[in-house]
Formats: C-alpha cells, structure tokens, sequence
C-alpha cells in the first residue's frame, strides 16, 4: 500500500512540480499562477488521492466483517440465506465490473473537461491555464494535470461514489429480509448494534473529501482574507452531508426495528403480567393462610418476574436507528480535523473549541 501511494504521488504530484518549476509557474508572478501556492491541487494529490487509496483496505475489511456478521450471528434467516448470499456476490461483481470502471473513467475526463473549459474562460490566468501573447494558453504542467492528474482523482471519487452506491443496494436488500432481530440483546439494537461499527471503515474516505474542502477554504482564508467564520455553516452542511451518504443505509432497518420492538413489548409485557399475576396470587394466597403446600413463593418466583423486568426494560430501550452515538462523533471530528489548521490560524484556540463543541452540540 506504501508503495502504490509512493507511485500515486510520483505520478500524480511530482511531474506538475517539475514541469511547473521549468515554465516558472512553481512560484509564478501572482498567486494563482503559482502551483506550490495552491492550497486546493497541492492537498487534492498530497492528502486527498492518498487518503482515497488508503481507505480501500480498510473499509473493504470493515464492510466484510460486516456482511460475515450478519451471517454468523443468526441473523439471516435460512431461508433468505441463499438470496443474501446472491446479493452479496453481485455487490462484489459491481464492485469489481471492469464496465463499471471503464464508464467511471469517461465521467472522469468529462470532468476534466469542463474544468479545463471553465478555467480557459476564467477571467484571471492561472498555473495551468496562463497567458501567452496576449491569449489564454495551456501550461505543460496543465496538460498534465489535465489529462492525468486530475481525471485519476476525479476517476478515485467517482469510484467511492460508486461503491458507496452498492453498499447502500445491500444493506436495503437485506433490511427488505426476514431478519431474526432480538428486541432484548443488550446492545440496545436488537442485535444490530454492530451495524454502527460499519461508519470507522469510511474514515479515512470522509478525511480525504473533507481535506478537499478544507484546502479550498484556506485559499480563500490565507489569500483572499475571508474569515473562516464566513463559511462556517458550509463545514456544517459538508459535516451532515458526509454523515448521511455513511450512516444513511442504516436507516433502512427502522421498519424492522420498529416492528419487532413492537410485538416484543406485547409479548414479553403480556408474560410479565401473567408471571406477576401469580406471583400476587401466592402471595395473597399465603398470607391469608389458606395456600397448599406446593403453591408457597419461592425465590424462584421473584427471580422470573425480576428478569422479565430486566428484558422488558432492554426492549423499551431498543433504539430504532441501530448507531452507536459514539461512533457518529468519531466521524465527525475526523471529519473536522483538516478544518482546524484554518480555523486556528484566524481564530484564537479558545474560541475555536467552543465553536466546535457548539457545532457538535
């Protein structure tokens, strides 16, 4: 992985240095016809594409454990288990398509495309797309850029939205079975409460889109002299947004929360009534000295109707939305971190803690 991500920059990054450094575009007469002064392309191929290739492994680990612990735990009821296991093999054949990747890698140079376009058009020169002789012109490192740097990122987001799309189709496909949920498991989901696991293993991809937007940010805030105060309700619509394409297929699985939460409550209320009810019986029974031998309270008696308190009380407790709060702000500090360094460089330390903990709030 180490070395994939060596290669990724040294083909990506390190030719767009050099040939700007020959043209006199690594530190051009202005800011924006200046490469290394490019907070938005310089973390786009330094931390954004690394962290893209990175978060493969991991996520794909997370999402298998996943899947396998829908299986193992019981879950998948035995007669759905064949078409589960069919709708897995075909997220795993999406995943892989060669087709699939092939039209994502069009959408990319489209991309590409219209961001050449709109630079050629932009009032002010840039690195990529500088004056000469008195018209617009592209730079070789803006063909490079063009034609390889920039398609392959944009192809490496493409690709997240694209799987994302296909972990969302199996979690409503198997939210659409007839699950074997427990209303009373002590992880407060019904037995689901691993789902919430599910958000660490798109950390690093929430990471590399946030980073994204962070370098945009401190352009405008290092350059133009915005205040990062300005756009703080874009950070949090970025941090909602980011929350729900991850936490999001979660959601599928409230109608079967709900409706087992439901017939639990009946149930396990209407024996819980009938366990006190006989338990009221021997007691009034004895004390009025007229109950035979073999009806006397035993511990017993108070041991079951205890426990059905307790497993009442786990199935009232069953949340609907199998996520772990825990988990949810794991997600979105990480999410914030690239933000910080813009943040802090305007805002006292302070200041942006108390942001941070009201925008969490």
């Amino acid at each position: 992985m180490a070395r994939r991500i060596v290669l990724i920059v040294l083909v990506a990054w390190a030719p767009l240095v050099v040939l700007a450094l020959i043209q006199g575009f690594a530190l051009g007469p202005t800011r924006l016809e200046s490469f290394l002064m490019d907070f938005a392309a310089n973390v786009r191929f330094l931390v954004t594409v690394p962290a893209f290739i990175l978060a493969e492994g991991m996520c794909g680990a997370r999402v298998l454990s996943t899947v396998r612990q829908l299986l193992s735990a019981g879950l998948i009821e035995e007669s759905d288990r064949l078409e589960f296991e069919t709708n897995v093999r075909d997220s795993v054949r999406l995943s892989r398509s060669g087709k699939a990747e092939a039209v994502l890698l069009g959408l990319a140079y489209l991309h590409s495309a219209f961001v050449l376009v709109a630079l050629l058009n932009y009032p002010v020169a840039t690195w990529r797309t500088p004056d000469v002789a008195g018209h617009r012109a592209i730079s070789m490192a803006g063909w490079w850029y063009f034609l390889v740097a920039f398609p392959f990122y944009s192809f490496l987001l493409a690709r997240w939205v694209w799987r994302l799309g296909i972990w969302w189709r199996l979690l409503w496909q198997a939210s659409r079975l007839e699950l074997c949920l427990s209303p009373a498991h002590p992880d407060g989901a019904a037995g689901l409460g691993f789902l919430s696991t599910s958000l660490s293993g798109f950390s690093l991809f929430v990471f590399g889109v946030a980073a994204m937007f962070a370098a945009g940010l401190a352009d405008l805030v290092v350059y133009e002299g915005a205040s990062p105060l300005d756009y703080q309700w874009y950070v949090v619509a970025l941090l909602v947004f980011l929350l729900m394409m991850i936490a999001g297929p979660l959601l599928f699985f409230m109608p079967s929360l709900f409706e087992a939460k439901d017939q639990a409550l009946l149930r396990y209320g209407g024996f819980a009534s009938r366990q006190v009810q006989e338990l009221e019986r021997k007691w009034l029974a004895e004390k009025e000295g007229r109950a035979p031998e073999d009806t006397g309270i035993s511990s017993q008696d108070f041991s079951t109707v205890s426990d059905f308190g307790v497993l009442v009380g786990h199935v009232r407790e069953t949340k609907l939305i199998p996520i772990e709060l825990s988990d949810v702000i794991r997600l979105l500090v990480i999410t914030l971190l690239p933000f910080l360094p813009v943040f802090a460089s305007q805002i006292p330390i302070g200041e942006m803690f108390s942001l941070l903990l009201k925008t969490l709030g």
